[in-house]
């Protein structure tokens, strides 16, 4: 997992508009999903993603921070395999 998360660090910017992270990962990430977890507040806490993974440009625009992100996910994808 290190090597993954050091591959996706090198080729991500460290932040980046979230409608982009289909593109960016793949789609091994997508939005759509992100915005499912995120809106649905009956997930277990172990399953939601942090807030501090996203912030806000304006009063639409929602960006993605690189670091943050990988760490949920990678944390996500070690509970599954």
């Amino acid at each position: 997992m290190n090597e993954l998360k050091q591959q996706l660090q090198e080729y991500l910017p460290p932040i980046f508009a979230g409608v982009e992270i289909d593109r960016l990962t793949g789609n091994a990430l997508r939005w759509r999903t992100i915005q499912n977890i995120r809106a649905n507040k009956d997930l277990p806490e172990h399953k939601k993603i942090p807030t501090d993974c996203f912030l806000r440009d304006g009063t639409r625009k929602v960006l993605v921070v690189r670091d943050k992100i990988l760490e949920w996910w990678l944390q996500q994808l070690e509970k599954t395999s």
